[in-house]
């Protein structure tokens, strides 16, 4: 006779103590870009330099801890363009590593919640068009995402997908403010709802685009003619 698998409390406790403890010391500030910039300056010319720094953000992304703030330093080493490209590239890494891993730990509660309104909720408004307006939403705690994610077990191509979206375009215009700040004291001056706004402006259309399009395939459905 097959005896039953014992219970892994550890697996479904550990995910939500990782993502907890990852935001919490991005709130303390624990993660410090400035002494990595300091570094960077010094090693920047160097091959492994940017792998290292995609690498980092990987490992930071994976165990919910503040991957963003190296967006600081890849914008004011590198130019706009190659700053996007290792902002995606480490941000999209981790966060298939986090999803991976939260996806595999949460497997037994997940098939105990699956019938619960709150896990079909989720589930059902987490389309590709409601993760990319989040993923581009300022100061969205990206672990979340990744860790709901693998929760919810949301198809992979879909996650994929609008993470590298999120990524690019938020990368971009982080990494282009970044740029043109000529000192350290033009920063707070930097993150404001008049430089941030495209951001909020393209998650709300991204959400407006989803509610246009449900509400247009719902008039299909109750329309007798079609």
């Amino acid at each position: 006779m097959q005896k039953e698998n014992p219970k892994r409390p550890y697996k479904i406790i550990l995910p939500g103590l990782i993502l907890v403890l990852g935001i919490l010391l991005g709130q303390l500030g624990w993660f410090d870009w400035r002494l990595l910039l300091h570094r960077g300056e010094q090693y920047a010319h160097l091959w492994w330099f940017v792998p290292a720094v995609i690498a980092t953000k990987v490992v930071l992304y994976t165990f919910a801890l503040p991957g963003s703030t190296l967006i600081w330093v890849a914008g004011l080493l590198f130019d706009p363009i190659a700053a996007t490209l290792i902002i995606v590239a480490g941000g999209t890494g981790g966060a298939l590593a986090a999803y991976g891993f939260c996806r595999r730990m949460s497997a037994d509660a997940r098939r105990r919640l699956e019938g619960s309104r709150l896990f079909q909720f989720l589930h059902r408004h987490s389309d590709w068009a409601t993760l990319c307006a989040i993923r581009i939403l300022p100061n969205f705690p990206h672990s979340v995402i990744n860790y709901g994610s693998g929760l919810l077990a949301l198809p992979l191509p879909r996650f994929l997908i609008s993470t590298v979206v999120g990524f690019g375009v938020k990368g971009y215009l982080y990494a282009v403010m970044i740029r043109n700040a000529a000192t350290a004291d033009t920063f707070a001056d930097m993150v404001d709802l008049k430089t941030l706004g495209p951001l909020f402006v393209l998650a709300a259309l991204f959400l407006v685009g989803k509610a246009i399009r449900r509400r247009g395939h719902m008039a299909g459905k109750s329309d007798p003619s079609g």
